[in-house]
């Protein structure tokens, strides 16, 4: 009796969550492991650069000298999304610290089978926007 309004409480927490995801106010932030004074001095990488012009990027000391915190915000009337912004700051991440954009896609190792499916589609939506 009690679980019926706990779990559509619960429905309803997660779907007002899942909405403001798509706030284009929102500022997407990733710390990279490089200095600032390095990043100021040089363009930066990969699809960040592409989405430069349409959306605001930030950069500012990481607290704690940890490195280069990277900020994007996507202004209003902006034709980029949420997801191409979350793939962009990975992407840029990696391409800082590894040299390379590090996909976990790739040929197969596995049979594809009714248990390995939910993996297997979680990897594939996972490159669409960083979220499940």
């Amino acid at each position: 009796m009690i679980a019926g309004p706990l779990a559509a409480g619960a429905v309803a927490v997660a779907a007002t969550r899942r909405g403001s995801r798509g706030n284009a106010s929102r500022r997407h932030v990733v710390t990279v492991y490089r200095q600032l004074s390095e990043l100021e001095s040089e363009q930066l990488p990969g699809s960040l650069r592409e989405i430069a012009g349409d959306v605001e990027i930030s950069l500012r000391a990481a607290p704690g000298d940890r490195g280069t915190e990277i900020a994007v915000r996507i202004p209003e009337g902006s034709k980029t999304t949420a997801g191409d912004v979350r793939r962009a700051l990975r992407e840029t991440r990696s391409l800082l610290e590894a040299g390379d954009v590090l996909l976990p896609s790739g040929p197969p190792t596995t049979v594809r089978t009714l248990t390995n499916r939910p993996l297997q589609t979680a990897t594939r939506h996972g490159r669409e926007g960083g979220l499940l």
